[in-house]
């Protein structure tokens, strides 16, 4: 199993707050992840729980006050995507909420049971891939920026075109300027 998520059972306070931009430009969580999560902001839709928390500024902290059933009503969100958030909510030490009690649910992670192992692996592999990627554009944008090559030379060495290269070299700069807005909170040690 990778090492970016990792199960283990401990009850503790969120100490730390992360915003969901953070974590997808960080390849905590998928862009996929970040889409369906915007769709809980729809102020014209009575079966949203955020109204008014738009996917630009929503935390974990706000994802906390749904329900964890509320989730599974969003579009496209399946099983691999819910396990990212869930793995992020505990990561964090966050729980979701019960909407009419407002007491904390059991921890998100529980709901996938006997599959958990393969979700968890499955959403790692593909972090990893995100993060390769990523590696990749940073090796383009340092080829164009300090040796100067044009996106067709780049394209060249990488078996891609130029076009391609540019708009990775584009992703490349705006993960790395969403980075340096939003730094991701250190993992939290469980005590």
């Amino acid at each position: 199993m990778s090492k970016m998520f990792q199960v283990k059972s401990r009850l503790m306070e969120p100490t730390q707050d992360a915003s969901i931009l953070a974590l997808e430009a960080w390849h905590i969580i998928s862009s996929r992840t970040r889409n369906c999560l915007g769709q809980l902001d729809r102020p014209t839709d009575p079966t949203s729980t955020m109204a008014g928390v738009p996917i630009e500024t929503m935390q974990l902290s706000d994802l906390s006050r749904c329900e964890q059933r509320a989730l599974f009503r969003l579009p496209n969100l399946g099983f691999a995507c819910y396990c990212e958030v869930a793995a992020v909510m505990d990561r964090y030490g966050w729980r979701f909420h019960d909407r009419w009690t407002g007491k904390p649910e059991p921890p998100a992670l529980d709901l996938l049971g006997s599959l958990l192992p393969r979700y968890l692996e499955k959403i790692n592999q593909a972090a990893a891939k995100r993060s390769e990627r990523f590696a990749i554009g940073e090796t383009m944008l340092r080829l164009n920026d300090e040796e100067g090559l044009s996106g067709a030379e780049i394209g060249k060495r990488f078996g891609v075109t130029g076009a391609a290269v540019h708009a990775t070299i584009q992703k490349t700069r705006r993960i790395l300027d969403l980075r340096a807005r939003l730094p991701l909170p250190p993992n939290p040690v469980a005590s």
